[in-house]
């Protein structure tokens, strides 16, 4: 304060005048001076404010972005985006009857695997889970190992099959491009390796088990000439990391 004072010393003006522009002046710099929780309610209410939001925004950007990804896929074709949290944040429908799922159902913020119980557990999805059903979760994750295990457990007791495979962001990025969800893109190009007569246009109009049936039937044509060729029928025919049993494992 001392240097305001020696600068309005050349100044012309009234001695009041001097003196009341000296003590706005001192008051500005005290209060500044004060730490922010002395500086009134309302500085202090604004600075809540503004800290709430930032740290609202934050959560935000932290709690909504996927870090793993599961595509759901019997007939209807869903996939799920999970949080570093292990919640579902995003939810997308690939074909009508997943459409209808979502629209029936709250999976959003639930945890990943109580969000697919309730999928399991609805009265209307129930009906594609017959005896002779498969369905076939699709996992991206740095954590895909885990989840398998976790998802596995949910078909003990039930008449259906359950295959789990992993995936990567790539697989993702193509079957989006192909209006697909990446469990199925996956499953149609490993059935278009074995069938080069099969594209993937080919299986839009496919229900995964078809798909999974022709995969299987390649399989076994393939194993079957094999033991031809080799004099030994069925000497591999249990080979085949996916063949059907539950809790399949392949990854990309």
């Amino acid at each position: 304060m001392n240097r305001i004072r020696e600068s309005m010393e050349g100044i012309r003006a009234s001695q009041a005048l001097k003196a009341d522009t000296l003590r706005y002046l001192e008051r500005q710099y005290r209060r500044r001076s004060r730490p922010a929780w002395r500086r009134g309610p309302s500085y202090v209410l604004a600075a809540a404010v503004g800290l709430l939001l930032m740290l609202g925004l934050g959560w935000r950007n932290v709690y909504g972005v996927p870090t793993s990804y599961i595509s759901m896929d019997v007939n209807p074709s869903i996939e799920l985006g999970i949080n570093r949290y292990g919640r579902v944040v995003t939810t997308e429908a690939y074909n009508e009857d997943a459409q209808d799922a979502l629209l029936r159902l709250p999976l959003k913020n639930k945890p990943y695997v109580q969000a697919v119980g309730t999928l399991l557990s609805d009265e209307a999805y129930r009906k594609y889970l017959t005896e002779n059903a498969t369905l076939i979760f699709t996992i991206i994750s740095d954590r895909a190992e885990a989840m398998q295990e976790e998802l596995n457990s949910l078909d003990e007791g039930e008449p259906y099959r359950i295959l789990t495979y992993t995936s990567d962001s790539y697989c993702m990025e193509a079957a989006h491009q192909y209006e697909m969800s990446f469990g199925k893109y996956r499953a149609c190009q490993e059935l278009a390796e074995l069938d080069q007569n099969v594209t993937i246009e080919d299986c839009h109009g496919m229900s995964m088990g078809e798909i999974q049936d022709r995969i299987e039937g390649c399989r076994r044509h393939w194993e079957t000439e094999r033991g031809q060729n080799y004099g030994g029928g069925d000497a591999d025919s249990g080979n085949g990391g996916h063949s059907g049993h539950h809790g399949g494992h392949h990854n990309e």
